[in-house]
């Protein structure tokens, strides 16, 4: 196959699985399975994936367009469009689990998804070295804070051993509150991964390792605990708007003549009498008598009346 074909054999499936990806998107949320966030485009997000997946390889150094089934490269991008997630901005990454493709979230898609739902606003991380000054205390008190008390570096230590880091983080409503991990805790998240914390990054970088796992941690929770109601917001704003207006513009075009109930009582009556005069007739004719055998007489009961319209 020439390399023209092979082009045209690659955008022919980009466009398949992409059209494909975003006609069940499109499906989802014309049924109202899906909420897409406001700030958030699939299309841009689909097109730099696809950018990206064509330079992704597996643990075989194989393109993983082509080992991995068309199935899993479709669901990893639905994944990542229902979490809003861009890669190009390192948010997730491609991840070939032999012929199965996945998404995951990165540390920094973590942090989107932590502000989007679950209420961060501020954050500040740290790595602990070996020599430093540093003390924590959890208040034993509701809602159980931890706050650090004391965190002195000097300059030598700083790239040295790792002991610690912590990821530190003020909510929406003002909480705030600390996530601290020790080196024998990140360890064992490393242990979890696919290099084990063995790799090239966990060895001469170790204290932006710290500092992605503990990130990780304390974002967990505000994720998973967080609820849609973002998703909402802008629309519970355009009601609350409308709602606004329209009481606005009531009291601005209502009649705005003073009664009191003295004289809403008077108008009333008034009226009432009005009506009985219009509906009373210049004479009441005497009622005709019934005969014994009228048809419509009930002999076991009440009269039934008969309704003609």
């Amino acid at each position: 196959m020439s390399n023209q074909q092979s082009a045209v054999a690659a955008q022919q499936e980009e466009k398949n699985i992409t059209t494909s990806v975003l006609a069940k998107i499109t499906s989802f949320q014309q049924s109202g399975e899906l909420r897409i966030p406001k700030d958030y485009s699939p299309e841009n997000a689909l097109k730099s994936a696809w950018l990206i997946l064509q330079e992704t390889v597996d643990s075989n150094k194989q393109p993983v367009l082509a080992t991995c089934s068309k199935e899993s490269i479709a669901n990893a991008l639905l994944k990542m469009v229902v979490w809003g997630l861009s890669p190009l901005k390192k948010q997730g990454d491609f991840i070939a689990y032999g012929t199965k493709l996945e998404f995951t979230p990165e540390y920094t898609g973590n942090l989107v998804l932590a502000k989007r739902y679950g209420g961060l606003v501020n954050h500040n991380q740290r790595a602990i070295f070996k020599g430093d000054e540093f003390e924590f205390e959890t208040d034993l008190e509701f809602p159980y804070r931890t706050r650090i008390l004391k965190h002195k570096q000097s300059l030598e230590n700083i790239g040295g051993e790792v002991i610690g880091a912590y990821f530190a983080f003020e909510l929406a409503d003002g909480t705030k509150d600390v996530e601290i991990m020790n080196i024998s805790q990140i360890k064992l998240a490393w242990g979890q991964g696919g290099s084990k914390g063995n790799s090239g990054a966990h060895k001469n970088f170790s204290d932006q390792m710290a500092i992605k796992t503990v990130i990780n941690r304390g974002c967990k929770l505000l994720i998973r605990s967080s609820d849609d109601s973002v998703l909402y917001e802008k629309e519970d704003q355009e009601y609350d708007a409308i709602t606004d207006q329209v009481r606005t513009d009531i009291r601005a075009n209502a009649n705005k003549q003073t009664i009191s109930f003295e004289d809403a009582v008077i108008v009333e009556e008034i009226k009432s009498r009005d009506a009985i005069k219009e509906k009373k007739p210049a004479s009441i004719p005497d009622e005709p008598k019934r005969s014994a055998m009228q048809p419509n007489e009930n002999p076991g009961g009440d009269d039934q009346v008969e309704m003609n319209f």
